[in-house]
């Protein structure tokens, strides 16, 4: 059983090649597959699928999935370094987990982050901070997921629309299957200042809301909005404390309950205006 890895990027150069060399000397990646969309082409030792910019993730990475080779296909992000050993884990559990489509790791924060980077990160990965689990999982993390090639292939429809890969998730979930979660962690380097974060994280909530229920009571959901910082910060605490990384939330709450408010906003938005219609990546 063997590995392809597809990497997604837009302004992660140095990041990006850290990525790409450590997965040059992983022995069980058989193959890896680079999409970018950054105004200048990275300058990398394999090759690169250019993509206009912007494209979001979800277009660029199911757009690589036909020159995918091996049984195996993990997905990363330009700003994440897998560790030492990376493939064979991936491997074995895929190996293990046979029934499972879908198997997802946790993403550490870089040591020498930044106080913004530890926001980003909280707000984005906290849910998925080691230690994770091998155990069944409602929900993966975007940026360190792996599936069966077979089992991607199946859902071609769905991928054909661009759709993010929660949409997968939930279909596969709907129909009994089941996703896991593994120990082995990547690192995350925030490539983002506050301001495109606080951009992102208006865009995806919109995105996310208008996605929901069709037309169906988005009114509704649209008036509870107000109530969204406080439960998505209380969420991250508690998702920091099983991480053992309380203290280090505790002072970076008020980014991490500015960025929530501003994802608020876009669900809001999302739920009464429905999606901006536009493609943008950050």
């Amino acid at each position: 059983m063997g590995l392809s890895v597809i990497v997604t990027s837009y302004r992660s150069a140095a990041t990006l090649s850290a990525c790409v060399e450590r997965l040059q000397q992983d022995p069980d990646v058989r193959q890896i597959l680079v999409a970018d969309c950054s105004e200048s082409a990275p300058a990398l030792p394999v090759t690169v699928r250019r993509f206009p910019t912007p494209t979001p993730v979800p277009e660029m990475r199911w757009a690589m999935l036909p020159e995918v080779t091996e049984a195996v296909v993990a997905c990363l992000e330009g700003r994440c370094i897998p560790p030492v050993g990376w493939g064979a884990t991936i491997v074995a559990a895929h190996a293990e987990f046979r029934a499972s489509p879908a198997i997802g790791g946790a993403v550490d924060n870089a040591p020498d982050a930044s106080w913004i980077d530890h926001g980003v990160w909280f707000c984005e990965y906290a849910a998925y901070a080691p230690p994770l689990p091998c155990a069944p999982a409602a929900d993966l993390s975007g940026a360190h997921l792996s599936y069966k090639t077979a089992a991607l292939r199946q859902e071609r429809d769905l991928l054909a629309t661009g759709a993010w890969e929660t949409l997968l998730h939930h279909r596969w979930r709907a129909s009994g299957l089941e996703l896991r979660t593994i120990p082995s962690a990547i690192l995350f380097r925030n490539g983002m200042s506050a301001v495109n974060f606080l951009r992102q994280r208006v865009h995806y909530g919109r995105e996310f809301a208008a996605a929901r229920f069709g037309n169906i009571r988005r009114w509704e959901w649209g008036l509870i909005t107000p109530l969204l910082p406080a439960l998505l910060t209380i969420r991250t605490a508690v998702a920091a404390r099983r991480a053992g990384r309380l203290g280090l939330f505790l002072k970076c709450l008020p980014v991490v309950f500015f960025f929530h408010s501003a994802w608020s906003a876009g669900e809001l938005l999302g739920y009464w205006f429905g999606s901006s219609g536009k493609k943008r990546i950050y």
